[in-house]
This record gives structure tokens, sequence and C-alpha cells, in this order.
């Protein structure tokens, strides 16, 4: 599938750990679980820390093409994917260890195992368009091909699907479950969400993400950045592309379909991104882009803050529960 880089189709991950105690089991998957004595729970609670390739983690910061190095006002105030994986695994350990004491021995796979393009909400290796030409010349408009190890689908029994999530199923969208399993209660949420809760990971990141989609709209319409994307068209209509802005060059790009990138797409990506050097856009953009955001960061200033603090305790708390 291709990923979205428009300013109002381009929201890229986010992670905000409330929506990770929803939905953390049903895309991680796990082994089967077993009933009967917690023996093997320890064990079960060492795994749950395990993680996958962390080289094939996004940067926190951009390390490669047009926007190497370049970061925005609002980052600090977002959820990274190595803040997420540090609570993932500590929220599985716990999540096993709960399990363990309702007789159930649940074995998660490694985190990690299925990053995302990019680090944090701001999306910035395709922020303002595709930016990496190596990469383009490759893809094109696509993501590289997924060629990780994907986990095996959940397969848990009745009575442990509810334990761990306080449901009928996995999907967050299914029935609750009785209250009780073999007459103990069960938490509410499901051992799934009493770990969050017990990390206090429970965060809200819609503020952040909100603002900075509005960043990206209101500094692709500034008067400083118009003109440059203007400079931008002509540079393609002068490559053969009839073309507004970078966006418009993605539908372009997918207007046949999203299979795999071929010549056609990929020669269109690489004039779109010589185009961006040529004319300096992605400079530009990003400096009107990052003017913005500075103001929202003080207009805004005591909840962005509260948020922060909100992380980095949740991060120490699930750093905490790792090291036992």
């Amino acid at each position: 599938m291709p990923q979205s880089t428009g300013p109002d189709r381009r929201r890229g991950f986010r992670i905000a750990a409330a929506a990770v105690a929803a939905a953390s089991v049903a895309l991680a998957g796990c082994s089967s679980s077993s009933e009967g004595s917690d023996a093997g729970g320890t064990a079960a609670a060492r795994a749950a820390t395990a993680v996958g390739d962390t080289s094939k983690w996004p940067q926190t910061v951009a390390d490669q093409g047009l926007v190497k190095g370049l970061t925005l006002p609002l980052q600090p105030y977002m959820q990274t994917y190595q803040d997420a994986m540090v609570i993932e695994r500590a929220a599985r350990t716990l999540q096993t260890e709960c399990m363990a004491d309702y007789g159930f021995t649940v074995v998660f796979p490694p985190v990690g195992v299925n990053p995302p393009p990019n680090a944090d909400d701001s999306n910035m290796p395709r922020r303002y368009g595709i930016s990496d030409r190596a990469a383009a010349a490759k893809y094109g408009y696509q993501l590289p091909p997924d060629a990780a190890e994907h986990p095996a689908p959940l397969n848990l029994s009745p009575a442990a699907t509810a334990v761990l999530t306080g449901r009928k199923g996995t999907d967050p969208r299914a029935e609750p479950a009785p209250p009780t399993y073999n007459g103990r209660k069960i938490p509410e949420g499901g051992c799934q969400q009493q770990a969050f809760d017990e990390l206090g990971a429970r965060i809200d990141f819609t503020l952040p993400s909100r603002l900075d989609h509005d960043s990206l709209v209101k500094s692709q319409e500034d008067p400083r950045v118009r003109p440059v994307i203007g400079a931008w068209s002509t540079c393609m209509k002068g490559k053969g592309y009839t073309v507004a802005d970078p966006f418009a060059a993605v539908d372009m790009a997918f207007r046949n379909g999203a299979g795999a990138a071929d010549q056609k797409q990929i020669t269109l990506a690489l004039a779109d991104i010589d185009c961006k050097k040529e004319t300096n856009l992605i400079a530009v953009w990003h400096k009107v882009d990052a003017e913005i955001q500075s103001r929202q960061v003080e207009q805004n200033q005591l909840a962005l803050e509260q948020l922060k603090d909100r992380n980095v305790k949740a991060v120490k708390a699930a750093e905490a529960a790792l090291r036992g």
C-alpha cells in the first residue's frame, strides 16, 4: 500500500499508548496459551521483553535525503516509535505476569518486528512529499517492500482472551466478557489495560497530532512557500509533467494503481525530487512550517509540556518495570 502524503491524507504513524492498549494483542499475536499453574510464567515474562531488529526501526531524526537532519518544534511533544516500544515491552511483561496469576501462560513475540516508515507523527521523510532520491530510484513513490517476519495469528482460548482483554474477542469492538474467571474478578479492560494503567501510559496525543497537521496545511498556503511550489511545478513541466504540487505528484503516481513501482513511476519520482532540490523547496517549506509550529508551541505550552511529562514518566516507569 502506498503512504499518502498530502496534508489532509498524510497522517503517518501515530501511536498513543491508549491506542496500543486496545490493539496490541490483536496486532502482535502470541503463542497459544495454556491453563493451569503459572509454572513457566517467569520464563514467559522474560520472553515478553524480547525486541525485534532495531536496525529496521525508523530514525527519530531523518538521516537520508533532502530532509536529513530536519526537525520541527512539535516533535519533542510526540511519542516516538522508540518510546512506544519501550512501553509495549514493559506492558507485555506485566500482561504475562497478570495472566500467570490467573493460571495462563502467554508468550508474546518480540516487539518492534513490524516498524512503520516514520518514527513519529511528523512523518518527516514524506512530510513534503518524497525526499530520498536513492529510495525513489528503487521504489518510486512506494515504501520499501515489507520483508519482516510477522508474528503468527493470535491463538488464545476464549477464557484466556477474556482475562487478557476483558472482552469476548481481541477486536476492541467485541462485547464485554463476564467480569470474573474461576470466581476471581478480571481487571477492567483485562490484564492488557491494567498493564498500561500501571505504567501511566494511556496518553492521548491528539493535540500535537492536530497541531502538526494544521501547520503543514498552513505552511503549504503561506505566501513564502506558494511561489516556490510554483517554481517546482514549472520545473516539473520542463520535465514533461503537468502537476500543481508534490502531493498531486503522489496522486499522479498512483493513478493507475498501487502495485510495485514501474520505470514510469520511478522517472516521475526522480523528477519530483530533482525539482525539489533545484528549487530548494523543502528547505523553504520546512522553515515556514517550523515558524508556525514555534507559535503553536508558545500558544499551547502548558498542555504540551504536561503531555511530554506524562510520556517521559511512562517511559521511565516502563524501563523500571523491565529492570524488575
